[in-house]
């Protein structure tokens, strides 16, 4: 941005005045702006994981185009591509690196869309509150589990002995999901379902985590699960 300012002032003021003592000395100022830019480019880019297939090509093409016409001593020929840079550019990287990201992540994505409204609004209580009747109803649409039943019999009937994930999760890891929720159903669910208390930012942030991973491995688990069945079928 303050490159592109610079162009700009430069360029109109170099429109309204053929003779200027100090044009060489704004442009050298020009040339070191847009060095600085590129530095703080190669910067950003190399934060960047380089598995995520981040394309800049259009960022690097316009940061080649600067350099060139400042060297050619004609600013005006590049008074937009700072602009388009911060238009276009560094969004449509910070855009792919999102869509990385997100395809990295252990969380739930439908879990988190629909919570994020109120985390956003800063109405964490809501959040945890519609969080569980989500995670309920997940689990007896993905097992078929009645909904009648929950908080500690909804945990057993889904990570007991006899439980749905019996045969999905190895039994040392079932058995610490059951004891992890059943935790989770008194410490946070319980007490924000039965009272107007205000939640401990970090307490919440940990229990959707939670309760979103937990999510989005089952999910992964059935599915593999599913996979692996038709597999056999098809070669029986």
């Amino acid at each position: 941005m303050a490159l592109g300012l610079a162009l700009s002032r430069y360029v109109a003021s170099e429109r309204s005045s053929s003779a200027r003592e100090d044009s060489g000395q704004e442009l050298e100022s020009l040339r070191n702006q847009a060095a600085d830019l590129r530095q703080a480019v190669d910067k950003l880019l190399s934060a960047l994981p380089s598995d995520a297939g981040i394309s800049s090509g259009s960022l690097r093409s316009h940061l080649g185009w600067i350099s060139r016409r400042l060297k050619e001593n004609a600013p005006s020929l590049c008074a937009h591509d700072p602009i388009d840079i911060v238009r276009s550019d560094i969004p449509g990287v910070l855009k792919q690196f999102d869509k990385w990201y997100a395809s990295q992540s252990a969380l739930d994505k439908d879990l988190s869309a629909r919570l994020m409204p109120f985390i956003e609004s800063g109405q964490l209580n809501a959040a945890v509150r519609e969080a569980w009747p989500i995670f309920k109803t997940r689990m007896v649409d993905q097992f078929g589990i009645s909904g009648a039943i929950d908080g500690h019999k909804l945990v057993v009937a889904i990570f007991g002995p006899d439980g749905a994930t019996a045969g999905l999760l190895p039994d040392k890891e079932r058995e610490g999901y059951l004891n992890l929720f059943k935790g989770l159903y008194a410490l946070s669910r319980n007490p924000l379902s039965h009272n107007d208390i205000r939640p401990n930012p970090a307490e919440v942030d940990a229990t959707l985590f939670l309760i979103s991973a937990t999510l989005a491995k089952i999910e992964q688990l059935t599915t593999e699960g599913r996979q692996g069945k038709e597999r056999l079928k098809g070669t029986s």
